[in-house]
């Protein structure tokens, strides 16, 4: 049942029993001033209450392991047996060789990813007093045997955001109607970080501060077992794994969901006690090895995910009636300690599980009839962030010396790597470089497919044990720092467009004050020209700054070029001539005009949150680029003459009326710049500021299935993440920076455009065979290959650029992201 309405929660609620507590800890309420339930924690309260436990008791240490994106602290706790909490280091020392470890246990308790998902966060405060005050003999076995790291807000930013939402609208009657403002956050709500990123997605990825400092911390603990605690709709029950066999990664093996099952079973007698209902057998997939609950299962722990029907505010009705905040956070206490319960009776089979599964890492890759990977770039700068992220997850690589070639694809020495699969990483490696497109179970709860190289548009091939001896190799020795290839007086600078960091460099440029000495321009054709006497080839693309004649003005100019450029790792060729060699001169009307964006990207409304964060935090974080926003329900098509361009995603925004129609078309035909994508491509079509067309198709007829087999026929008609190939234009000014001539993109969804009635347009269309990774049906196979994914239309000075995918999704889709840059600064050039 519900705590009281009236009443505050205590501690006996919470913990379904009396228990004897030593008095020199202080309890939540001591610090917060009220009992944990009563209003949702605020993280600044979290961090000063885990700040007393670790002063007031030796059983605590506290740890800062890194600061979210709005500089609040992201904190580890670790409470075991004072003995083992003076030998954490030793400790932590012995667990870089998991195959010989034999001391405590170790388990992490992740709370509330999702910061609107706040019993778990709440829930940390009381399973951390606990453990810190308790004086019952099963808890200091616990301790003695265990060491329990809890990491009571994995978002703080979101938390803070969430928390102040609903204490914002708590009355001293608590309402429990679904309809109240309380139950109903703003866009973009709490769940997401500052970025509006879903954190929960990032584990492998690791774009944001908070996956990068917690990943490091994985890696110097690897756990045994993580729990990862959630919320779901109002209208549910409690659930927790192993979840359906069918719909876990084949790649974690039988062992971890047996495991996972085992330790099901003390949830269960927890959540009886109590008389809460629950499943663990349906709903969630086990897939995608970015979340917090299945990331550990690729590294030898047993994650489990937990997920709790949401009050969202402090009580709210529901099917199975009113929900109150005390009552969810009690059932994430309930489950946190039986997840210490199991840790304890448990202990010897979760070691073992561990040892086995790191010493089996080579024999595992051994009877892998692939032995590596081989991958290559140009783009220093997209190579430098795949490797970051492959390096961040201890994966072993090293750089090609002796060019070579496999499947009649050059792998050039300096710009390509390899992956050996015989390292500790396997599991992971195999995860992240792979192309599976067949599944026993079709349906997924996240993305079917990820893989590392398509995201980065790279060129890759998997490796037999003969073609990985042929490779010759050494340490990866890749600089940071760009370099000048020039003389003593150029008259021009050329930045070649090959590298991601160059956009960087240019708004930088852009940005500086004595930018009125220089004019960046475009070339949109091949030149070539001498650079210190060496001749040079320069690809359409390439960025042109004429240098002044005056001495003084051209030595201040190259080294603000210089500054620009080379600290973001661009490399800057200084000319001695602008007589081409070859192809056209400098002052070609071939070279086009460029200009600082001034970007408006509208948000809130119906929009997606997840897809504008990804826009805001490639321009803000990526390029440098500061990003204008304006809600959608207010934006004023009239005042909008002060940008050069507008960028709406994927969502549903209201048609335009007469007047905002006239006003939006007269901005673009004046210069204006539309870049819409995904649902918002559609809405753009609705509204008649495109001559392009969405294919509708034919209503499905029905097959007489059986109500039984109703999900796995839903699932054929979905797309929730597969990766599509497509064909690119590569002579496109969209496209310049990009050698490959396919393209990948995250495919979610079903929208289908009709091919462009006339030539020019079409950037890039969807391969005869476009699935190269993941799920989709044969069905919507033939609906979209041979479609267009990208197109582009000159309207009078302006464009309108549409993009039928995500091209940014996630913010490590680096090779799709590189049309959304030049879609920024080249839409003079076509």
């Amino acid at each position: 049942m519900p705590a009281s309405k009236a009443q505050e929660p205590t501690l006996e609620y919470y913990f379904n029993q009396s228990i004897d507590y030593s008095d020199d800890v202080l309890t939540p309420k001591d610090i917060l001033g009220h009992q944990v339930g009563t209003w949702h924690v605020r993280p600044e309260q979290s961090v000063a209450y885990f700040q007393s436990l670790a002063h007031l008791s030796e059983k605590v240490a506290l740890k800062e392991i890194g600061r979210t994106h709005e500089n609040r602290p992201l904190i580890t706790a670790y409470i075991s047996s004072p003995e083992n909490i003076a030998r954490l280091e030793q400790i932590k020392a012995s667990r870089q060789n998991p195959e010989k470890y034999d001391g405590p246990n170790l388990v992490w308790l992740g709370y509330s990813v999702h910061g609107n998902e706040a019993s778990g966060a709440n829930a940390a405060l009381l399973v951390a007093y606990r453990l810190a005050a308790s004086k019952e003999p099963w808890v200091e076995e616990l301790l003695e045997n265990s060491i329990v790291m809890i990491d009571p807000m994995l978002n703080p930013d979101g938390l803070a955001r969430f928390a102040h939402w609903v204490n914002s609208y708590k009355g001293k009657q608590l309402v429990s109607d679904p309809a109240s403002i309380e139950h109903n956050e703003d866009w973009p709500r709490g769940r997401t970080n500052h970025y509006w990123f879903d954190l929960n997605r990032d584990w492998l990825l690791l774009q944001h501060p908070e996956s990068q400092a917690r990943i490091e911390h994985f890696y110097q603990w690897r756990p045994h077992i993580v729990g990862d605690f959630h919320e779901m709709s109002t209208n549910s029950t409690y659930f927790f794994q192993p979840g359906v066999p069918s719909r876990q990664n084949p790649l974690t093996s039988q062992e971890n969901f047996d495991l996972t099952a085992d330790i099901a079973e003390f949830h269960a007698k927890a959540l009886d006690s109590l008389g809460s209902p629950y499943y663990s057998k349906e709903g969630f997939d086990d897939f995608y090895y970015g979340k917090g609950s299945t990331f550990p299962d690729i590294n030898g722990g047993v994650g489990i995910l937990f997920e709790q029907a949401s009050s969202r505010g402090h009580l709210q009705e529901s099917v199975n009636g009113d929900l109150s905040f005390p009552f969810a956070i009690r059932n994430q206490v309930a489950t946190s300690f039986s997840t210490l319960k199991a840790s304890l009776h448990l202990k010897d089979k979760l070691q073992k599980y561990q040892r086995d599964f790191f010493a089996g890492r080579e024999k595992a890759a051994k009877k892998d009839s692939i032995k590596g990977v081989i991958f290559s770039s140009t783009d220093k700068g997209r190579l430098q962030e795949l490797l970051r992220i492959l390096q961040s997850h201890q994966v072993e690589v090293k750089q090609v010396t002796k060019s070579i070639k496999f499947d009649g694809t050059e792998y050039p020495a300096e710009s390509s790597f390899v992956v050996d699969f015989k390292q500790t990483q396997y599991g992971l490696i195999k995860a992240m470089f792979e192309t599976r497109t067949k599944f026993k179970d079709n349906t997924f709860y996240d993305v079917s497919a990820w893989t590392l190289p398509l995201a980065f548009n790279m060129s890759f091939t998997h490796l037999d044990a003969g073609d990985l001896s042929d490779v010759k190799t050494k340490p990866v020795v890749l600089a940071s720092q760009g370099q000048w290839f020039g003389g003593d007086n150029p008259v021009a600078v050329v930045v070649p467009w090959n590298n991601f960091n160059a956009a960087k460099g240019l708004t930088r440029l852009l940005k500086d004050k004595a930018k009125q000495q220089l004019n960046p321009k475009v070339s949109t054709k091949p030149f070539s020209l001498t650079a210190k006497g060496e001749q040079i080839d320069f690809t359409a693309g390439s960025i042109v700054i004429q240098l002044p004649g005056d001495a003084q003005a051209k030595r201040e100019s190259v080294a603000l070029i210089k500054k620009s450029f080379l600290e973001a790792g661009v490399d800057v060729y200084g000319v001695d001539s602008g007589l081409a060699l070859k192809g056209i001169d400098l002052g070609s009307p071939s070279i086009r005009p460029i200009s600082m964006p001034r970007s408006l990207l509208v948000i809130g409304g119906e929009s997606s949150s997840y897809e504008a964060g990804e826009v805001w935090h490639l321009l803000d974080t990526r390029l440098e680029i500061p990003l204008s926003m304006q809600n959608a329900n207010y934006i004023d098509y009239n005042t909008i003459d002060r940008y050069s361009h507008l960028i709406m995603v994927n969502g549903y925004y209201a048609d335009l009326n007469p007047e905002e129609h006239r006003a939006l078309t007269e901005w673009i035909m004046e210069g204006g710049n539309l870049i819409v994508t995904r649902g918002a491509v559609e809405w753009a079509i609705r509204n008649q500021l495109l001559s392009f067309e969405i294919s509708v198709p034919e209503e499905p007829k029905p097959e007489g299935h059986q109500f039984s087999h109703r999900d796995d026929v839903i699932a054929k008609g979905i797309i929730g993440g597969a990766i599509y190939q497509a064909h690119l234009d590569n002579s496109h000014p969209l496209a310049y920076g990009l050698t490959n001539d396919t393209i990948a993109f995250t495919k979610a969804g079903t929208q289908v455009l009709k091919p462009a009635t006339q030539d020019f347009l079409t950037v890039a269309s969807y391969t005869d065979s476009p699935l190269a990774a993941g799920y989709s049906s044969k069905e919507n196979v033939e609906r979209i290959k041979n479609t267009p994914a990208v197109l582009a239309q000159r309207v009078e000075r302006g464009s309108i650029v549409v993009f039928n995918d995500n091209p940014v999704f996630r913010g490590y889709w680096l090779g799709a992201s590189r049309l959304m840059v030049n879609s920024l600064f080249f839409n003079r050039a076509f």
